[in-house]
């Protein structure tokens, strides 16, 4: 019963780490914000969504190079989505991110990316 118990709060701890909020790279004192915006898509029931998210936006430029990116969950109970960089990012002048929402939830994050 006791192995029971243990697994199934080892699994809780994944799904919250897994399905909460993400961080590529660390800002420091000298980074300023590129970009602080709140992304939200309403929930499509039995569905899972996936929302790609380009750093710059379409018809902007960027010149400074990402230090860091970060994707705050907005949900109070840990129903945000699952998140990948797919391509830039920390280094780079670009990135791509892919959210994809849990089945029958909605996207609520806010974006923030720092670099110099």
């Amino acid at each position: 019963m006791k192995v029971i118990v243990q697994v199934c709060v080892l699994l809780a701890i994944i799904a919250v780490a897994y399905s909460a909020s993400s961080t590529w790279g660390v800002h420091n004192v000298t980074d300023s914000v590129l970009l602080n915006k709140r992304v939200h898509y309403p929930a499509v029931r039995n569905v899972a969504q996936s929302f790609y998210f380009d750093i710059p936006e379409s018809y902007q430029n960027n010149n400074k190079v990402i230090s860091a990116i970060y994707l705050q969950d907005q949900f109070r109970n840990s129903s945000g989505p699952a998140n990948y960089l797919v391509s830039g990012g920390p280094g780079w002048t670009y990135g791509s991110i892919q959210m994809r929402t849990q089945t029958g939830h909605g996207l609520n994050v806010t974006i923030l990316v720092y670099g110099k």
